[in-house]
């Protein structure tokens, strides 16, 4: 390449990344500007269940060979599954926005609705340890939690319907 043709190649590298910086599109702030989350209604009666937390190295996988997690539906705020062995609901808090992880369990035979929720910080994850009808079938809602409001955020998820028996 001539020096012309480098000179035009500086150039034109110069500019675009003046233009970036100016106008502020760069990846980082991309993943740094999250959205604040809209207030979704969930049921009146729901039952509320603070989680205890699930000590480092210890967390569910989807690929644990004895007693998987299934159903694991994640946002970009939290995360959360269920471990038929046992009927454990699992959620994790991915983002320190000062609201908590929540997972709403819904069944197809009218339990009452509950929902877990951890409030114990980013990179974290809580349990919750309840009894299902092992016949019947569990749906996860993934949320957000706000307790200074009581409301409930987006952003949410749902998971498809999961057999409390893991069948």
């Amino acid at each position: 390449m001539s020096v012309k043709g480098r000179l035009k190649v500086a150039v034109a590298g110069s500019a675009l990344t003046f233009a970036l910086s100016t106008f502020g599109v760069s990846p980082v702030q991309a993943d740094d500007q999250q959205p604040p989350g809209i207030e979704v209604d969930m049921p009146a009666d729901l039952e509320i269940t603070e989680a205890t937390e699930v000590p480092k190295g210890s967390e569910p996988s989807s690929g644990s060979a004895t007693h998987p997690c299934i159903g694991y539906t994640t946002t970009y705020a939290s995360s959360g599954c269920f471990q038929p062995y046992g009927d454990v609901f699992y959620a994790t808090d991915l983002l320190a926005d000062g609201r908590s992880a929540a997972v709403g369990v819904f069944t197809d035979y009218g339990r009452a609705k509950q929902a877990c929720v951890f409030s114990l910080g980013a990179g974290k994850t809580g349990k919750c340890d309840w009894d299902y009808w092992e016949k019947g079938n569990v749906k996860l809602k993934i949320l957000l939690y706000d307790r200074a409001t009581k409301g409930w955020y987006q952003p949410e998820a749902w998971s498809d319907w999961l057999p409390v028996d893991g069948q």
